[in-house]
């Protein structure tokens, strides 16, 4: 009984955080040019289990977190503009609805993935913190939606089990 409450609760919270990352990776603009969401991909790949560990909210993309912090430059003699960034900055770009002038997209993605070879991306630079993912997961959200959820269920199984267990 107790079992299937805690995993209610758990569950309840993962699918609201989830649900509040996906709005916020389609609408916050934290550096200023459109929301983060371009092509989907990555707010189709959250999700969550539950096993004797706890809850886990995962992102099957490599780099979910740089959504929150930005990515920081390349370490000295990493390739800037390795073939599969650039072909994910041409991605973007063509989603994006960007139209270079007087050059090629590909051109394009190149000098955006060398400029954040050497400085990190733009986000990184303005101090990180989009929002996307830290105003879902956060002390105070885990305080309501998890902390004070489990303690009055608790609260109650255990009054509950107190009580019948006195009248048998």
């Amino acid at each position: 009984m107790l079992s299937s409450l805690v995993t209610s609760i758990l569950t309840d919270f993962a699918e609201r955080t989830i649900l509040g990352i996906r709005t916020n990776l389609e609408t916050l603009n934290a550096t200023g040019h459109g929301p983060m969401d371009t092509t989907g991909k990555m707010k189709n790949s959250l999700g969550f289990r539950i096993d004797a560990e706890g809850l886990t909210i995962f992102s099957s993309e490599k780099y979910f977190t740089v959504v929150e912090t930005g990515r920081k430059p390349t370490s000295p003699g990493a390739s800037a503009g390795s073939p599969t960034v650039r072909e994910n900055i041409e991605n973007w770009i063509v989603a994006k609805g960007i139209t270079p002038d007087g050059i090629t997209v590909k051109s394009l993605a190149y000098l955006i993935s060398r400029k954040i070879h050497e400085e990190g991306s733009l986000l990184y630079r303005q101090g990180g913190k989009s929002g996307v993912i830290s105003n879902e997961i956060n002390d105070k959200r885990i305080k309501e939606g998890l902390t004070d959820q489990l303690t009055d269920k608790l609260r109650e199984f255990i009054i509950n089990e107190f009580v019948r267990k006195a009248i048998d």
